[in-house]
């Protein structure tokens, strides 16, 4: 008997708790299982885009090979409009500059490296972007404009490129002594037995003798 009343005793204090705390239980049950599916409904979005964006880049990589530009640059536009998330659309725009480029329209170029340098998801891109509108702004005589770009403090994985690129460029300045630090950092980057010493070489020699003071 007391077993009995012990367990519709303890049936009544469930009910009790379940009164009390049952929805809020089944609320986080469901909001935990929408969580789960979110994630998985968001990953798999993004997996879908990236592959997405991944097509249309090869097909605007074969249509350049092939000298198609009006289809590069649909390719581009749609790239940078729908999938700008993505390293694509950085991708594509580097190209379309340099279609421009061959096609003699440096103002465009430069305003799709622009687009690069704000809008690119990956730092290497935005590197390679950064040096190629360098050497186009001081084309245009625009040197100082050309080194405030450089003006960067991470330049991991691009080291020599920065290096070098500053020595050019402050040698067209005249400040021959800037350009020889330069290259002598250029040539810190490179292994023993890289060729591209000799070239860097060349250009240190090309600034004549180091005067000391």
């Amino acid at each position: 008997m007391t077993d009995s009343y012990s367990e519709d005793d303890q049936l009544e204090q469930l009910k009790t708790w379940w009164k009390t705390y049952g929805n809020a239980l089944l609320l986080g049950i469901a909001l935990g299982l929408s969580i789960l599916v979110g994630n998985k409904y968001w990953s798999q979005h993004k997996q879908e885009r990236a592959e997405a964006a991944s097509a249309i880049y090869d097909g605007l990589v074969d249509n350049y090979r092939d000298k198609a530009f009006d289809k590069v640059r649909e390719a581009s536009d749609s790239l940078k409009g729908d999938y700008a998330a993505t390293p694509y659309a950085g991708l594509a725009a580097m190209i379309l500059a340099r279609v421009s480029l061959e096609e003699g329209k440096k103002d465009d170029a430069r305003r799709e490296l622009q687009w690069t340098l704000d809008n690119a998801t990956d730092d290497g891109i935005k590197h390679a972007a950064r040096l190629r509108l360098a050497r186009i702004v001081a084309d245009a005589g625009e040197v100082d404009a050309a080194l405030s770009l450089l003006d960067v403090s991470d330049i991991i994985g691009f080291e020599l490129d920065y290096h070098e690129l500053r020595g050019d460029l402050t040698a067209i300045k005249g400040d021959k002594q800037s350009a020889r630090e330069a290259y002598r950092m250029a040539l810190q980057e490179l292994d023993e037995f890289s060729p591209y010493k000799s070239t860097l070489g060349m250009k240190l020699d090309a600034l004549g003798p180091e005067v000391s003071e």
